[in-house]
C-alpha cells in the first residue's frame, strides 16, 4: 500500500521518491487521504542565513487529482523552523502547491487545461470541482495573461455580430493571424473610432511589418488599413465577392419564377432544380423517373432545360461561371488582364441582377487582384481562416449563453484559440471584475465577496503570512 501511495504522490506532485519521509493512506466520507511527511532538509533562515531547528509541526491541505472515483485530499505535516540565530520562524518549502490557494498545481493545471477548450465553460469547471464559479475566473484571470500580440505580418480582419459589442456597436471586431492560423486580437466594435485608437497604440515599426490585410468589402477596414499599414497590400476576400455575385444570380432567377404560373414547367423546374446552376456536379448521372415529366431525366436533361427558360438568365449563368472561372484559375500575372475583361463583359450585358456587383468590382478591383497574391505555403489571400476562428469564437459565446465582462472574454478566445498564449502558476491575484457600487448589508453563512473585500480577502480568508501559522480554510 505505501509502495502505491509513494508513485500515486510522486507521478503527480512535484517531488521524488527521496523526498519522501512518511505517507499513510486514510479514506474518510469518500475521500482518500494521503498524510505525508517530507524529510527534513534542515535549511539555513531566510534572514540571516543562520543554523535552524524545527519549532513544530502544523497541517497543510491541497485538494488533489481523485483517485477513481473517490475525492483525494494531501495532508501534509509542515515543519515550522526556527533560526538560533535572530530567533525569525519560517515554514518548509512548499512543493505541493500555491501558498493562497487549496488546490495543488496538478489541479490548478487541469483547471487551466480545460479552460483551453472552447466548449467548456467556468461553470462546468466550478461543479466539476465542487468551487464557485467565482473561483475558477479568479484562477483564469490571475494565471493566463494575455498581452497585445504583435500584428502578423499576414492580417485577416472580420466581425462577428454579438451582443457583447461595446460602445453601441452591433459587431465585434476579429483579428487573425493568417500565417501562424490564430487568433490575434479581438476589439470591442468595428467603428472606425476604435480601430484608429487601436493601431495608434502600436508603433510604426510593427505596422510597417505587414505585408497582406485580408477583409470583407467594409470600407472603414480599407481606409483604417490604409492609413495605418502602409506597407500592406490590401486584398478583398474573394468569398464575399462571389457572395455578392451569386445573390445578383439568385435574384434573377427568383424574379423569372415568380413571373411564371406556379402548375408551369418554368416555375417546377426554377422552384425545384435551381441547384444545378448553383453549384458543381456530376451532370451526366443515370437518369431518374421524374413524376412532373412523367419520365426517365438526368441532370443534363434538366440543366438544359432550365437555360432554355429565358436568354437573360443563361446570359447571367454564363456570366457568373466566367467569373467564378476566374477566381478558380486566375494568377496574380494575369488577374489584372482578365479582370477588366470580365468587367466589360459584364457592362455589355447590363444586366438589372449585376449592376450592384459591377459596381463592386470597379470599386475593388486593386484588392481583388491583390487577392491573388500566394503566401509561402501556396494559398491565395482570403478570409477563411477568420470564418473559421469567427465559428470558434460564437461556439465560446454560445456555450456560456454569453460574457458580461468583455476583458475576460477576449483573454479567454485567446488563449483557446492562440497557441502562443499560456498558463502562467503563481501566487499573484488579478481579476477582470469591473468595480461597481458596493452592496449593503448581506448576511449569509459562508462568506460573500463585495467591493469591500478584495478576491485576496476571499482567498485569504483567516490565513496568515507564510512566517506566521497558515490554516487549512476552503477557497
Amino acid at each position: 500500500m505505501y509502495f502505491y501511495n509513494e508513485n500515486f504522490i510522486i507521478s503527480t506532485l512535484n517531488i521524488e521518491s527521496k523526498d519522501i519521509e512518511n505517507c499513510e493512506i486514510i479514506v474518510i466520507d469518500n475521500t482518500v487521504h494521503f498524510k505525508v511527511t517530507l524529510k527534513n532538509t534542515h535549511p539555513t533562515c531566510p534572514i540571516c542565513g543562520g543554523d535552524t531547528q524545527v519549532k513544530d509541526y502544523h497541517l497543510k491541505t491541497y485538494h488533489h487529482l481523485p483517485v477513481t472515483t473517490l475525492s483525494c485530499d494531501i495532508d501534509w505535516n509542515r515543519r515550522r523552523f526556527v533560526c538560533k540565530d535572530c530567533g525569525r520562524s519560517f515554514s518548509e518549502h512548499n512543493p505541493f502547491g500555491l501558498e493562497r490557494y487549496h488546490y495543488t498545481y496538478a489541479v490548478l493545471s487541469e483547471i487551466l487545461l480545460d479552460l483551453s477548450n472552447v466548449n467548456i465553460t467556468f461553470e462546468y469547471i466550478a461543479k466539476k470541482r465542487n468551487i464557485s464559479k467565482t473561483i475558477v475566473q479568479l484562477y483564469f484571470d490571475s494565471f493566463v495573461i494575455v498581452p497585445r500580440i504583435s500584428l502578423p505580418e499576414y492580417l485577416g480582419i472580420d466581425e462577428i455580430r454579438s451582443d457583447m459589442a461595446k460602445y453601441g456597436g452591433k459587431y465585434l471586431c476579429v483579428f487573425v493571424d493568417n500565417k501562424n492560423r490564430c487568433l490575434n486580437e479581438i476589439l470591442p466594435n468595428r467603428s472606425k473610432n476604435t480601430l484608429v485608437k487601436h493601431f495608434e497604440s502600436i508603433p510604426l515599426q510593427e505596422r510597417e511589418r505587414v505585408k497582406f490585410v485580408t477583409m470583407d468589402m467594409w470600407d472603414t477596414y480599407r481606409e483604417v488599413s490604409k492609413r495605418f499599414l502602409p506597407n500592406a497590400r490590401i486584398c478583398a476576400d474573394n468569398f464575399h465577392v462571389v457572395k455578392n455575385l451569386t445573390d445578383g444570380f439568385s435574384r434573377i432567377r427568383i424574379d423569372l419564377m415568380n413571373s411564371a404560373p406556379k402548375d408551369s414547367a418554368k416555375y417546377y423546374l426554377l422552384k425545384k432544380w435551381h441547384w444545378l446552376l448553383e453549384s458543381d456536379i456530376n451532370l451526366d448521372n443515370q437518369p431518374k423517373y421524374n413524376g412532373y415529366f412523367k419520365q426517365k431525366l438526368n441532370y443534363r436533361e434538366l440543366y438544359d432545360m432550365l437555360l432554355d427558360i429565358n436568354p437573360a438568365l443563361t446570359l447571367a449563368y454564363q456570366l457568373k461561371e466566367e467569373y467564378r472561372r476566374f477566381n478558380r484559375n486566375a494568377t496574380i500575372s494575369d488577374a489584372e488582364e482578365t479582370l477588366n475583361k470580365i468587367i466589360s463583359d459584364f457592362e455589355g450585358a447590363d444586366l438589372y441582377c449585376y449592376r450592384d456587383f459591377v459596381g463592386i468590382l470597379h470599386n475593388w478591383k486593386q484588392e481583388i487582384i491583390n487577392s491573388f497574391y500566394r503566401d509561402e505555403n501556396d494559398r491565395k489571400q482570403s478570409n477563411a481562416l477568420a470564418e473559421n476562428i469567427n465559428g470558434q469564437i460564437r461556439t465560446i459565446i454560445n456555450a456560456a449563453n454569453g460574457y458580461s465582462n468583455f476583458d475576460r472574454f477576449r483573454a479567454r478566445c485567446l488563449y483557446c484559440l492562440n497557441k502562443s498564449i499560456f498558463y502562467a502558476l503563481s501566487d499573484s491575484v488579478k481579476s477582470y471584475k469591473r468595480e461597481g457600487k458596493s452592496r449593503g448589508k448581506y448576511n449569509k453563512n459562508k462568506p460573500v465577496l463585495t467591493n469591500d473585500h478584495s478576491y485576496e480577502d476571499l482567498l485569504n480568508q483567516d490565513t496568515k503570512s507564510d512566517l506566521e501559522d497558515d490554516d487549512d480554510n476552503e477557497d
